[in-house]
């Protein structure tokens, strides 16, 4: 007995997927019909299946009816390798299997649309299906050729609901609070707040005393602990909501609510940081102490940041990519082509936080997964137009609109002014930033080349190659390296006091500090006295041309002959 295959001959979804066997099955063992013709309800009954409203996809082989994932494991099983793996399924029990499956089943219509009559196959298919011959005619939609109302969620999908819902509003609160201006005394009260049940719960839980708090660093003990406390918060209160409704599925409306607050809270999040790249400000070109630190010394991060820096023009595009999916997710109507490209730019930030250790990983992972969030309602839609070529289902785009006309003027009041704070305020801070960063350039900036150098006495080549000066590079936002004669390099802040005429030097990871006077001896001279660890020391440096460094000069070209890869 050949396998026959019985599919929903309305249903979208079961077309696509009756096209998709028919391609892979070269052996052609498998013969169709559909479940609404009468060659289709002879197949079952002539196999003894008992009588019943009619499944998406139903398999009669030698060893009988099998219904629900059964049958397309089976299916996969007989189309030979690759599909045939699909037979590791059966390690999940049948039930969660079923379940999946009568998911999909219920919503089948509504995600991938319905036909007015049963496809008829071409005529070089026509041997393959029963029902061939059968006139075709209009199908009676009646509520028993419908598929079953969606059930109910089980209670555990419906705890897994309401966590996830309850994480997603603990982990972005305070949002709007302390983002707003006006707002930030609020926003440090509710941090306050959150360190006293974090801190409690890292020394009871880990027995971590926690003493460093996020400052810079997104990665910190301190955040993970926070997730863990957040994580265990949602779980106790999904538990106890879900437990007095019951366990009954979540309010479309509650989803609703929660969806577009995360909406918000991502939109406003890509869009402060869109600006600061757009501008740009977040990685500023490489200067005089990049250029001076030995790529070898340099970290994952500070090279991450000397690349996007080294390109005004990849930087911009970053963040266009970055503010323009956060304007999107702004308006319900493209609200998925924002989380769409949110995701697809997030993905990069994630693999590069990764990749190259930048302290944020677990907030942009974090932000992907509410990108993923706003997705996963429009997934059945998506994988109908770009994998099943089956039209797009619309959607309600608004579906509890304002009640009266004063409340939905105050909504839409509140929405103006909140896009305004989010969209063009963040852009107009960017540019102060960026005129503040320039109005704090001093004259100081350069590479200096060290002419001669006195430590302790000691002149010149005579110091040792590892306390010997040979190149100073100042920034102008303040920072600097210090090159030495053994090829190595330290970067390190500096606070320049011009009415005293002094540089105040603190090296990075470290709490000492050196201070020096600096005196400009002349053109391009500068020359520097004072304690520098724990020795008197004396320098007197000439400033080079920061623009013969490759990285600065090389520029743009449309024809190379040969790369310039050095």
């Amino acid at each position: 007995m050949s396998a026959v295959i019985l599919f929903d001959g309305v249903c979208n979804l079961c077309n696509a997927a009756v096209r998709w066997v028919i391609e892979r099955d070269q052996r052609e063992i498998f013969r169709f019909a559909s479940l609404q013709s009468l060659a289709g309800r002879e197949a079952l009954a002539a196999a003894g299946a008992p009588a019943g409203g009619p499944d998406s996809v139903i398999l009669v082989d030698e060893s009988g009816v099998h219904t629900q994932a059964e049958a397309m494991l089976r299916i996969c099983g007989r189309l030979g390798f690759p599909w045939s793996l699909a037979r590791v399924g059966r390690a999940l029990p049948r039930r969660w299997r079923d379940a999946l499956y009568a998911w999909v089943a219920c919503h089948r219509y509504r995600w991938f649309g319905r036909r007015d009559a049963c496809l008829k196959p071409t005529p070089a298919l026509r041997g393959r299906f029963l029902d061939a011959d059968e006139p075709i005619g209009l199908v009676d939609h009646t509520p028993g050729a419908e598929p079953p109302k969606p059930a109910s969620a089980s209670g555990a999908i419906a705890v897994v609901h309401r966590f996830l819902l309850v994480y997603l509003v603990l982990y972005n609160l305070p949002f709007p609070i302390g983002y707003l201006p006006g707002t930030e005394r609020l926003g440090e009260l509710c941090t306050e707040l959150t360190k006293k049940l974090v801190v409690p719960v890292g020394w009871i839980v880990f027995g971590i005393p926690i003493t460093v708090f996020p400052a810079g660093s997104g990665d910190t003990t301190y955040n993970y602990v926070e997730v863990f406390t957040l994580i265990s918060l949602a779980i106790f209160a999904a538990l106890a909501i879900s437990a007095a409704g019951r366990f009954q599925s979540v309010s479309p409306r509650i989803h609703d609510g929660v969806a577009t607050y995360v909406r918000y809270t991502l939109a406003a999040t890509l869009l402060s940081y869109g600006w600061v790249k757009l501008v740009p400000l977040q990685m500023p070109p490489p200067g005089p102490d990049r250029l001076l630190n030995p790529i070898g010394e340099t970290s994952p991060m500070g090279l991450l940041w000397t690349l996007m820096g080294a390109s005004s023009a990849y930087q911009i595009f970053s963040g266009l990519g970055e503010a323009l999916a956060g304007a999107l997710l702004l308006w319900r109507r493209t609200a998925l082509a924002g989380a769409l490209l949110a995701a697809g730019v997030l993905t990069n930030i994630v693999m590069l936080n990764f990749s190259y250790d930048v302290p944020v990983k677990l907030y942009s992972l974090h932000l992907f997964l509410m990108a993923v969030f706003l997705l996963m309602p429009q997934l059945p839609r998506l994988v109908a137009v770009l994998f099943l070529n089956l039209p797009a289902q619309t959607i309600e785009l608004d579906p509890y609109p304002p009640k009266g006309r004063r409340t939905a003027m105050a909504l839409h009041v509140a929405k103006a002014v909140f896009v305004v704070l989010v969209a063009v305020l963040p852009a107009y801070l960017s540019y102060q930033g960026l005129m503040a960063r320039r109005t704090t350039w001093h004259s100081l900036h350069g590479i200096y080349r060290v002419e001669s150098f006195t430590r302790s006495g000691v002149v010149d080549r005579n110091v040792r190659d590892e306390d010997r000066w040979v190149r100073v590079g100042i920034t102008r936002n303040v920072v600097g390296t210090i090159q030495r004669a053994d090829g190595s390099a330290g970067r390190f802040d500096l606070e320049v006091d011009k009415d005293k005429k002094t540089l105040r030097i603190t090296y990075r990871g470290q709490t000492s500090t050196a201070t020096l006077n600096y005196e400009e001896v002349g053109p391009d001279m500068l020359r520097l006295e004072g304690d520098f660890e724990g020795a008197p020391t004396l320098a007197l440096l000439r400033k080079q041309r920061e623009g013969d460094s490759p990285l600065l000069s090389r520029g743009f070209h449309w024809v190379s002959e040969v790369p310039f890869n050095r």
